[in-house]
């Protein structure tokens, strides 16, 4: 009967062996890296300490009573940087959540394990009181000979180190639980603030893009502060024109014209607010060349290539704002200006009804809309004759 109760206990015990491995292969934690969720928070530090310093030159421009014109950058400077904290911060979002997805996978897959091997401890527990000490030693003296005797030692061997493995598996799989339910709660709560963050940064730029819209504006009504912020603007949008002419001068040299139809900027949005050529200025009283046309649309429109090329030139300028300019070959090329957002960058090859940027009203702008010119021999010519709507 004691034999027979024995090899039961045996036969439990070598079962269990067999288990084991099964249950440390079930558990792992996950292998994927947290480097991107540091990544975008280290930015997201960056930008915020960009911020309050932006913040602080524009507070000492505006005392200082400078240049509408350089208020007018500087808050257009404001507004792209916080641009590039709501995108950081959605992005930012978005790994929070995967992150949080992944370790309340990985919780219920431990929580899981280690009721399996709770329950395995608990078997061995039962196992280990019933063999007892002499009951081990028992099934040594009971060794036909030397060799038998031999491999009852390995195995009982074996046993007690499976019953360390058993131990140390639980109290791992229960540590790893409370350090996941930590993690996650830090995950949660980040998770929060961020999402408030994103509220606020998007109640700022809301502030931010009507201080820049009605800037201009409010200037129309002191004529000869208009008229010298006007000038100042005018004098480097033409100082950029000359820079591009040069640059598409020396590039049709060694190009031909792409080829093709100029396709429309701004898929869907076709009003034309100010066309190319002469109009008369209302506050200034004089006639003025538009060198190219205003097409209307909404703040963050997506604005495409007109024609696959090469970006010669980006940045800002106090008249266009922010610009791009694209590199057709055979002298040609087209400019898109007053952007809230350049998505390309210079020396960028693109295709046509490629993203170049988003519709905005920076630079010399009295609200939101797309300054679109085609450049065609160094000069500036009327973009109806050159597109299609597509």
């Amino acid at each position: 009967m004691k034999r027979k109760k024995l090899a039961m206990i045996l036969a439990i015990m070598l079962a269990a062996l067999m288990i084991l491995p099964m249950l440390l292969s079930a558990f792992h934690v996950s292998a994927a890296s947290s480097s991107e969720l540091k990544r975008l928070k280290e930015k997201a530090g960056t930008l915020a300490s960009q911020r309050k310093q932006i913040a602080s030159e524009l507070k000492k421009i505006a005392s200082s009573k400078s240049s509408t014109i350089r208020q007018k950058a500087k808050l257009d400077e404001q507004i792209g940087l916080t641009q590039n904290e709501i995108e950081n911060t959605e992005a930012l979002i978005k790994e929070l959540d995967a992150q949080i997805g992944l370790k309340q996978t990985e919780l219920a897959g431990a929580i899981t394990d280690e009721k399996k091997e709770n329950a395995l401890f608990k078997c061995r527990v039962r196992a280990m009181e019933e063999a007892g000490e002499v009951s081990y030693i028992g099934v040594l003296l009971k060794s036909d000979d030397f060799s038998d005797l031999l491999g009852r030692i390995d195995l009982i061997g074996e046993i007690l180190s499976y019953d360390k493995q058993v131990m140390e598996k639980l109290a791992e799989t229960r540590d790893f639980i409370d350090q996941t339910k930590k993690s996650l709660e830090g995950d949660q709560k980040d998770q929060v603030e961020v999402k408030q963050s994103l509220i606020d940064r998007k109640s700022e730029l809301n502030e931010q893009c009507q201080s820049s819209e009605t800037m201009i504006k409010k200037l129309e009504s002191q004529e000869a502060d208009y008229k010298e912020a006007y000038e100042e603007a005018e004098e480097a949008e033409q100082d950029l024109q000359k820079e591009i002419s040069a640059m598409v001068a020396a590039l049709s040299k060694t190009s031909v014209y792409i080829g093709g139809t100029y396709t429309w900027p701004l898929p869907g949005h076709y009003t034309i607010t100010s066309p190319f050529g002469m109009r008369y200025h209302p506050t200034l009283k004089v006639n003025k060349l538009h060198t190219g046309v205003d097409i209307s649309a909404p703040k963050g429109t997506k604005i495409v290539a007109a024609n696959a090329g090469k970006v010669i030139t980006a940045g800002y300028n106090s008249g266009y704002g922010n610009y791009v300019v694209i590199d057709h070959g055979g002298g040609q090329a087209t400019l898109y200006g007053h952007m809230s957002k350049i998505s390309v960058s210079v020396n960028q090859k693109l295709k046509k009804s490629q993203q170049v940027g988003l519709v905005g009203s920076t630079g010399f702008s009295t609200g939101n809309h797309l300054h679109f010119e085609i450049i065609v021999g160094g000069k500036q010519v009327d973009p109806m004759k050159y597109f299609s709507k597509n």
